[in-house]
């Protein structure tokens, strides 16, 4: 990725999706799931584990928790990306996207806020407007980065981040709350099971090095449902 690749994205949703894939295309598996398996019954709370990462020389992972807000999801994804390249497994969970005390998770969290907003850059748009949502436009990031970031920076104190972290969390519970439950299952079995994951798994299936039953259990798919994905929608 270039020093300015999230300027050609529209909004900061469609960065994260770049970015996943850029991450994806060089060889780390990424999946997005908010619950367990398929279980819509089994929540995975945000508060519990936005995300984790599993270090492997051959197959880094890294999971999302997709019941986050896109904002924290950003970060997250990142800040793991950072464990990928330190070579060390770690959850991450902090609370209201405060820095840990452990030197390697402090380390994460600079390296991902450096990394979605230069400090620099920031500093000097910061010259020119406080307005954090206008600056998440232009960074391509969410309101809640800047705010973090502009946090980090000391452009802002504490209490001014917690009460504009707060209303932002509350407004983002309420828009999510009143939309429609359901959505298209195929958009989100892709994020929940890795483009390239189940690109290893179509090949090791049509190579026969593993069953049917193989698959099922591995993309959490079964039968029309699972020819579907694998044949029209990965």
């Amino acid at each position: 990725l270039h020093e300015d690749w999230a300027k050609g994205c529209k909004n900061w949703e469609l960065a994260l999706n770049q970015l996943t894939q850029s991450i994806e295309e060089a060889g780390i598996v990424v999946t997005f799931n908010g619950v367990v398996g398929n279980n819509n019954k089994r929540p995975i709370e945000p508060s519990e584990c936005r995300g984790f990462v599993l270090v492997d020389p051959f197959v880094p992972f890294l999971f999302v928790n997709n019941r986050d807000a896109k904002a924290a999801q950003m970060f997250t994804i990142v800040h793991e990306l950072a464990h990928v390249w330190l070579g060390f497994s770690a959850g991450f969970d902090n609370a209201k996207m405060l820095p840990s005390n452990h030197p390697i998770e402090k380390l994460c969290d600079m390296v991902a806020a450096e990394f979605l907003v230069p400090a620099q850059a920031l500093k000097k748009a910061w010259g020119e407007t406080q307005g954090f949502h206008h600056l998440a436009k232009q960074f391509k990031v969410s309101p809640i980065v800047i705010g973090r970031r502009a946090l980090d920076l000391n452009l802002i104190t504490k209490p001014q981040f917690f009460q504009f972290y707060n209303k932002y969390i509350q407004k983002f519970k309420t828009r999510k709350e009143s939309k429609a439950r359901g959505g298209d299952f195929f958009a989100t079995a892709r994020k929940r099971v890795s483009p390239r994951f189940a690109g290893f798994v179509k090949s090791a299936l049509d190579q026969r090095k593993i069953t049917h039953l193989d698959a099922y259990r591995l993309t959490g798919m079964k039968g029309k449902t699972f020819q579907t994905f694998m044949n029209e929608k990965l």
